[in-house]
């Protein structure tokens, strides 16, 4: 029952994040007002704020147990959501999506390791994985919704998209606090030196690096691909759809699938292939350049397939690896650390896209460098890292 209403509620989550995320820069300058290079600056620093998040947080789930800092998360990011609707000013729109990114990184600090909780497979594969494709179909429906809504005209719909945000965190908390009951949890003792104890635990920083290149082959595709179709291959806006739905479509039909051939591959074997995918998808797409237009749908659709195979190796395999390789008193702690990969990708993504003004290539070739020191580095993790966590 827990496991279940927490699917619904990351579920209910990901719809109104959906609806919301994909409109916040138009938001920001068509309903307050903002020009379009202060709405990217606002953006930005609400993410350097996030990235403040993570020790705090993971201290927290350590303490209070990851339910209830997911509950408190849920509310900030409903405050967030809410407070846009009455911002009118740039620090009131700042304070706004700083809220949001705040509970953003609270949230992904702390779900992990519930759900790890709720799920009494030893190996956390498959729980993660159901709980990635619900999350990104949740994600991908909202975001069609939003698509729809924001075509009408006035500023009307954007603030009903925000409200609606704002109400589905406030629907997955109650969720949360009703229907999900993890086991008792027990604090971790006060000055444990944990995070002392991770800043030399080598083979899981080496995991956080890794993980940071992996995490940029993600957001690369998600940022970076729409930019290289319109500005550089000149394709039609139609075709940028055609990627992320085969995206989308791909990780609903195989993410668990995928999951269950796996079980017996040790977890780092597993991200060799998938950086070994990815790279082959980043030189790929830099080879996009040459291929006659007439080619380019089937030839982008072919290396989409490629990235998304990667990505359904990557995705949940690399969060149970990191959660198995966390000491059992500091799951919290290590589990926060680990989200620095993504935050900080996040930050990364946009100076490596503009890098396609020196060369349109460029991008992908340092994407291609950065993932191949990576994954030339997992045969080392795979000695290092606990055998209980690289072997399921």
């Amino acid at each position: 029952m827990g496991r279940n209403a927490l699917l619904v509620a990351l579920g209910v989550d990901s719809f109104g994040t959906g609806v919301f995320l994909p409109v916040t820069v138009l938001y920001l300058t068509f309903v307050i007002g903002l020009d379009l290079p202060t709405a990217g600056l606002v953006g930005a620093a609400a993410t350097a704020v996030g990235l403040l998040v993570p020790p705090l947080a993971g201290h927290l789930v350590d303490r209070w147990g990851p339910r209830t800092v997911l509950v408190t998360a849920q509310l900030v990011q409903a405050a967030g959501a809410g407070m846009y609707l009455v911002a009118t000013s740039v620090p009131e729109a700042f304070l706004a999506a700083a809220l949001l990114a705040t509970g953003q990184r609270g949230f992904y600090c702390s779900v992990f390791v519930l759900i790890a909780d709720l799920s009494a497979e030893t190996s956390k594969d498959r729980p993660f994985a159901l709980a990635g494709v619900t999350m990104s179909v949740c994600f991908g429906l909202g975001a069609g919704v939003a698509g729809l809504l924001t075509g009408a005209a006035g500023d009307w719909p954007y603030r009903l998209v925000a409200a609606g945000n704002a109400v589905s965190f406030l629907v997955c908390a109650a969720i949360l606090l009703r229907y999900v009951r993890p086991a008792p949890h027990t604090p971790s003792e006060r000055g444990d030196g944990a995070f002392r104890q991770l800043l030399g635990d080598r083979p899981y920083l080496g995991l956080i690096l890794v993980n940071f290149a992996f995490a940029l082959a993600v957001d690369l595709f998600v940022l970076g691909v729409p930019v290289y179709l319109r500005l550089v291959l000149g394709a039609p806006a139609w075709m940028i759809g055609a990627v992320i739905v085969t995206s989308t479509v791909f990780r609903l039909c195989f993410q668990v699938t995928t999951v269950d051939r796996l079980r017996n591959v040790p977890r780092t074997t597993a991200l060799t292939g998938a950086g070994l995918l990815w790279i082959t998808w980043a030189l790929a797409t830099a080879a996009a350049l040459w291929v006659p237009a007439p080619w380019n749908l089937a030839y982008l659709l072919g290396i989409t397939l490629v990235h998304c195979v990667a990505n359904l190796v990557h995705a949940p395999t690399s969060t149970a690896l990191a959660e198995a390789s966390a000491p059992p008193g500091a799951r919290g702690r290590y589990v926060a650390s680990f989200q620095y990969s993504f935050g900080v990708s996040n930050v990364v993504a946009p100076a490596v896209i503009s890098l396609t003004a020196v060369h349109p290539v460029l991008p992908w070739l340092v994407l291609a460098a950065v993932l191949t020191a990576a994954t030339a580095a997992l045969p080392v993790l795979g000695r290092t890292l606990p055998t209980v966590a690289v072997h399921r």
